[in-house]
């Protein structure tokens, strides 16, 4: 059964949550596939009994009120607003993140194989390692970086060429790599002594007369919430949804009035 406003509206669907910077209303993030969504308020109550426990008036305290929603994507800006990252690094028209990469790489008839990206790290020591596969896959003989190939160590050209050790490959194997190198994107980092921030919430709400069957599209804002620090990405035979939770704050800048939330229902249809 569909939840209905005062007003006889029924709850069509939760559209989007955008989230914006307080004070600046910068945009930070939007989640626009919401799988479902939740809005719920709560408060602590106690009672002023009389004789044989009668209630004769109530005190409450501690309001509280909560949106939850779940999205149908990972949203990169509600990621960083999730672990406190507020500047993300991103390398857009050149590649300066450094990432690491892993590699398998099956020998030919040479004595050399090609890495798939440059390598960098400390000059004369940018790959470090390689490793024969064994026949299951595993890392199996280990051999280091060194100026000239042996039969214990390999060379690297310092962009992608690695010369392989001396008579210890043959066509058909496989030489295992791990190494970093440069490239474009963003990095969010989950600093450990940085924390979830506050957002200005705006939802967009799908509402229908029950009466004259308009849709209308209404606007649940959130002046200022508290976004949590919990979170949880599950990886496995489902696509991974991005769950999302925020606490309204009374925002002591906003004067007398502070709002947990309002919601307004305009006077038009869609």
């Amino acid at each position: 059964m569909p939840f209905m406003l005062s007003d006889k509206y029924a709850l069509v669907s939760l559209d989007a949550i955008y989230g914006l910077k307080p004070g600046t209303n910068e945009l930070k993030f939007i989640l626009d596939e919401i799988k479902n969504g939740n809005i719920s308020g709560e408060a602590e109550i106690s009672w002023m009994t009389g004789r044989r426990g009668r209630r004769l008036a109530a005190i409450k305290s501690n309001k509280t009120c909560t949106i939850t929603a779940d999205n149908g994507y990972i949203v990169g800006g509600l990621l960083a607003a999730q672990i406190g990252d507020e500047n993300p690094v991103a390398a857009y028209t050149t590649p300066d993140i450094e990432a690491p990469m892993f590699e398998r790489i099956t020998v030919g008839a040479g004595t050399t194989v090609q890495l798939a990206h440059e390598a960098v790290g400390d000059l004369g020591n940018e790959v470090k390692f390689i490793y024969k596969a064994n026949k299951d896959g595993s890392q199996g003989e280990v051999f280091a970086q060194a100026a000239t190939a042996s039969a214990t160590e390999f060379a690297f050209d310092g962009t992608k060429q690695i010369t392989l050790p001396t008579g210890k490959f043959a066509a058909g194997d496989v030489v295992i790599v791990f190494y970093n190198y440069k490239t474009k994107g963003v990095m969010y980092t989950n600093r450990s002594a940085d924390y979830a921030g506050s957002a200005k919430l705006i939802c967009t709400v799908m509402v229908k007369d029950i009466c004259s069957g308009a849709e209308k599209v209404s606007t649940v804002t959130f002046p200022k919430a508290e976004i949590s620090d919990n979170f949880s990405i599950n990886f496995g035979t489902d696509v991974a949804v991005h769950g999302f939770e925020a606490q309204a704050v009374a925002d002591a800048c906003a004067g007398e009035q502070s709002d947990y939330f309002y919601w307004i229902v305009p006077d038009d249809e869609v």
